[in-house]
């Protein structure tokens, strides 16, 4: 769908919902281009036909006679397509687009001047610069630890050891234990001690 506003063609639909009489899909958009609204109704040959015949119906018109409606629909549609026209030919919504895109041909025509060339200071003794500052050493989180005291057990650990030695609260280590097990970097050996893989 174009952008009524900049002419970009991707959109994003931000509502979607039936019109009243049922015969179309109201659709609020928004461009990802310039952030514009606008709106559209889509509508198959099917409900645009119930909605002619609707209209038709309204105006006291037997909808016996097919070729009364007929001749009505054929009206309406040159009604529709001579709308089109006019809004396609930059006398309606769509004109603004236009304007845009030959403001936007124009810039880039223009010629950008040279640069004037600048003089250049004579480049004096190189500078020392100084050593490189020794990198931090990343501080270790909780996983790390807890999985660290159960890499020191062969046989496993279990939550009171991790507990002892990590100084962390039970639901914690049971936190950090059931996340690794999942990410599979423990294995449970039986209920309550895990070891790692």
């Amino acid at each position: 769908m174009e952008c009524p506003f900049c002419g970009k063609v991707d959109t994003g639909v931000i509502d979607s919902r039936p019109t009243k009489e049922k015969t179309a899909i109201r659709r609020r958009r928004q461009c990802l281009g310039c952030a514009g609204r606008f709106t559209t109704y889509e509508a198959t040959p099917d409900q645009l036909m119930l909605l002619l015949l609707k209209t038709h119906a309204g105006k006291g018109a037997s909808m016996k006679s097919s070729d009364a409606v007929l001749s009505f629909m054929s009206e309406a549609l040159k009604g529709l397509s001579a709308e089109c026209e006019r809004l396609i030919g930059g006398v309606g919504k769509f004109a603004p687009a236009k304007r845009v895109k030959r403001k936007v041909k124009a810039k880039a025509k223009r010629k950008v001047p040279p640069k004037k060339k600048t003089l250049t200071k004579k480049k004096g003794p190189a500078k020392k610069t100084a050593a490189p500052k020794p990198k931090r050493a990343r501080k270790q989180s909780d996983t790390d630890k807890v999985l660290q005291v159960i890499r020191g057990y062969k046989k496993g650990a279990d939550i009171a050891r991790l507990k002892k030695k990590t100084g962390f609260a039970d639901s914690k280590i049971r936190a950090i234990v059931y996340r690794a097990s999942k990410e599979g970097k423990i294995k449970r050996v039986r209920r309550g001690v895990y070891i790692s893989q």
